[in-house]
């Protein structure tokens, strides 16, 4: 981590803060981060606006931790299952079997991230908010970072070939990703649906680095 934002350290989070957190989430996945208050929020709580300021004094500070969140549910998840002594591709598919079912188990984190992260960051006028959103861009580059360092192992070792290594990354974190846009639970859905939607989405990604 750089910066001194990058140091915060995570702390345990509060039943009540996790339940904010949701409702933030859902509210402003389904009206827009722009459009959504905490009024909303609150009303999609049952609560008080005064139960969401106690934890978040701002509704920039609320939806960069709900961006943060989305961050860290992946991370949490992919970061530890690298296998240093596992081949690229094998660590590569683990990954996105790991990552595909957390986004969608998390839904409205990560569309709320895609459809505000860069609006609200260039809105944020306390010292709080900019802190935050700093924190987000490292944690970031940080997960980033995975998938780039199992990418140039597999160009390194041969089993990927040789491509701009910015380049792969991205299209690859946007083929893994772009299930947010168009997937919707739904009541009949198959229960091996993620799992085989991770399988075909990996096997692609790795025809794309052969």
């Amino acid at each position: 981590m750089s910066g001194q934002s990058a140091q915060l350290a995570k702390k345990p989070m509060s039943k009540s803060k996790g339940e904010i957190l949701d409702a933030a989430a859902e509210v402003f996945m389904r009206l827009g981060a722009d459009t959504a208050s905490i009024d909303d929020v609150a009303r999609h709580l049952g609560s008080t606006k005064g139960r969401i300021y106690h934890h978040f004094p701002s509704k920039g500070v609320l939806l960069a931790e709900v961006c943060l969140r989305a961050s860290d549910f992946v991370h949490d998840v992919v970061g530890p299952a690298v296998d240093p002594a596992a081949s690229p591709e094998i660590n590569l598919r683990r990954m996105i079997a790991l990552h595909i079912p957390e986004i969608l188990r998390t839904l409205p984190y990560h569309k709320v991230i895609i459809q505000s992260y860069v609006g609200m960051n260039q809105k944020s006028t306390t010292a709080l908010e900019r802190e935050l959103f700093e924190r987000i861009r490292v944690e970031r580059r940080q997960y980033e970072d995975i998938f780039r360092g199992i990418l140039s192992a597999g160009m390194k070792d041969g089993s990927f070939r040789q491509q701009n290594l910015s380049v792969t990354l991205q299209s690859l974190l946007l083929l893994i990703n772009a299930p947010v846009f168009w997937y919707s639970p739904r009541s009949d859905e198959p229960e091996d649906f993620l799992p085989n939607l991770a399988k075909q989405l990996a096997d692609m990604a790795v025809a794309a680095l052969r």
